[in-house]
């Protein structure tokens, strides 16, 4: 028995360590992103898929909710798992679950998502109640469970359930999501019905205002130009095909949502240097 338990922390050891030195690199394709809100009775739990790249992804999840109790160090395990697939620079909510608010124990929740071929390229990871001495033998043995490398789990990561955990550092009233529309045309109408359909559909909810705006150009030709925060991303003559406005609203979507993308890594910059 004794040896078996050698040979098996040695082979532990030994899988820590080549997924460590292969250095594999979550989130830059596809982010995984776990969203808490709560109210007086549970905290609710989402799990979230974005695109970041310019193709379409085929995935597959595993969003997992591991309680660890602290009295007699008993884990249960709750799994919620599906496939979906992601058009470019799409964001959608892949499962809900709840836990009470006013839980006691340690929990852990952890998602990932599997490419095509079941490689992880994205993992998220919050904890509910974490303290420096909790026993991290839960987190350890779903890490193992899906090779991935064991990382201690720092108070940055960690958020208390007697917290506001939707707060997320923000003062004041935010409002978000926001697309105002100043169309002349048919045309420009139809292409604001249809971006917006887009943009909400993708759950993108930019912190900044977007604008559809259509504006006369040469001849009896029309322009519509899409803004973000008066920065303009997107503008094209206007044609009243549905095809046409159809593939311009896909497209100024993709460059909205490529924007609010650069804004996060260039707040992400700032913060770290």
């Amino acid at each position: 028995m004794a040896v078996n338990n050698k040979f098996s922390i040695i082979f532990l050891f030994a899988v820590m360590s080549a997924s460590t030195s292969f250095g594999q690199s979550y989130n830059a394709d596809v982010e995984a992103k776990i969203s808490m809100s709560t109210n007086n009775e549970f905290i609710e739990i989402t799990g979230i898929a974005l695109n970041k790249s310019e193709i379409t992804q085929s995935l597959r999840y595993v969003l997992s909710v591991i309680k660890k109790n602290s009295e007699n160090s008993n884990s249960a395990k709750n799994d919620q798992s599906g496939r979906i697939v992601l058009e470019p620079s799409e964001k959608k909510e892949l499962s809900t679950t709840t836990i009470n608010a006013d839980v006691k124990d340690r929990v852990i929740i952890l998602l990932l998502i599997y490419d095509i071929n079941d490689n992880i390229v994205g993992k998220d990871r919050v904890v509910v109640n974490d303290t420096p001495e909790a026993n991290d033998n839960a987190l350890q043995n779903i890490m193992e469970d899906n090779n991935l490398p064991i990382e201690p789990t720092s108070n940055s990561e960690s958020k208390i359930a007697n917290e506001d955990v939707n707060q997320e550092g923000r003062d004041g009233i935010e409002l978000s999501g926001i697309v105002t529309e100043d169309t002349k045309t048919k045309a420009g109408m139809d292409f604001y019905k249809l971006f917006y359909s887009n943009y909400s559909s993708k759950n993108i909810n930019g912190s900044k205002v977007v604008s559809i705006s259509e504006m006369i150009a040469l001849g009896n030709n029309t322009k519509i130009q899409v803004k973000v925060d008066n920065a303009l991303v997107w503008e094209f003559f206007a044609r009243p095909k549905y095809d046409y406005l159809k593939s311009m609203a896909d497209v100024a979507v993709q460059r909205v949502n490529a924007y609010f993308q650069n804004m996060e890594k260039n707040a992400r910059n700032v913060r770290r240097y």
